[in-house]
């Protein structure tokens, strides 16, 4: 084959488009076919011209076989499936960074020490209205205080937390 620069261009702008249709129709996407046409063409390039004859037949060869190498590449990757049924590599790994787990660890610690430090009656509203969920009125009556009174403990004691807290934990990321 004798093939130069204006040839191959001339190829090129003749066979691209049809390539890149004939392998969509194959069901890749409009992308993986333009990037299959231009690797074909790149092939062409390297490839000894004296060996071929058919400069199509040899592009659509070309670009079929590359087409399915990508196709296996991207299937053998997803091949693992876990229990859900989705691709391994898909799926968030469920459980926290070490580098998580211990940043998580010192805030609660800084929380539990920061409730200690309530006075009596403070952390024992929090306590029932944030763990046991009681209500105002509910606390109020199980307390013998007001409702108002059971507010105002509450009010105390969230910004006692949220200023120790602040003095006590690194500045948010």
């Amino acid at each position: 084959m004798t093939s130069t620069p204006t040839n191959l261009s001339a190829i090129y702008a003749a066979e691209q488009s049809r390539l890149r249709r004939h392998l969509v129709r194959r069901g890749l996407s409009a992308p993986a076919a333009a990037d299959v046409v231009q690797d074909a063409f790149l092939k062409l390039l390297r490839a000894p011209k004296d060996d071929i004859r058919d400069v199509r037949a040899y592009l659509r060869r070309a670009a079929e076989t590359i087409a399915i190498d990508a196709w296996r590449r991207q299937h053998r990757s997803e091949s693992v499936i876990d229990q859900s049924g989705y691709p391994q590599e898909l799926v968030a790994d469920p459980a926290p960074s070490p580098d998580a787990t211990m940043m998580a660890q010192e805030e609660q610690a800084a929380l539990r020490a920061a409730i200690e430090a309530l006075p009596p009656r403070c952390r024992e509203v929090l306590l029932l209205h944030r763990f046991e969920g009681l209500s105002y009125a509910e606390i109020g009556q199980r307390l013998g205080i007001s409702r108002n009174t059971v507010m105002v403990h509450l009010a105390n004691a969230m910004t006692a937390l949220r200023r120790r807290l602040r003095d006590t934990t690194p500045a948010a990321l």
